[in-house]
């Protein structure tokens, strides 16, 4: 594994900390839901917002330990294509998170569905994985 490699997964994983301190500090001082008593004209925006943070946020946590277990699955060698699966992996860690959050949200959550979702996700990186060898 070179430098470079290790820089990218320091940044990654340095974005991701600063991903959830935006997330924190957004929750925090953001209204979620508009009550009788107190009216939040931006709840929706802010639900969007707080859900794509959280999705971002386990995207960039997500991805540089993927490669990690890439490389030490490998031998601790790094071959062709361990970033493209690995930042797939993230991006399909984040969707599960967006898929969960709009779910909740929505009303529509149960442990089947839940689930189905993973399954759903897991079916999906199988394909992948079948087409990459």
């Amino acid at each position: 594994m070179s430098g470079r490699n290790r820089t990218i997964v320091a940044a990654l994983l340095l974005l991701a900390i600063l991903a959830v301190v935006v997330l924190v500090a957004f929750a925090g001082n953001s209204c979620p839901v508009e009550t009788v008593l107190q009216p939040c004209p931006g709840a929706t925006r802010n639900l969007v917002l707080g859900v794509g943070l959280a999705a971002t946020a386990v995207g960039l946590l997500v991805t540089p330990f993927a490669f990690l277990g890439e490389v030490l699955a490998r031998r601790r060698i790094v071959y062709r294509g361990a970033w493209n699966r690995a930042t797939r992996r993230g991006v399909l860690a984040a969707l599960i998170v967006a898929a969960f959050a709009g779910l909740r949200l929505g009303g529509a959550l149960s442990v089947p569905v839940a689930l189905f979702v993973l399954l759903l996700a897991g079916v999906l990186e199988w394909f992948f994985v079948r087409n990459d060898a």
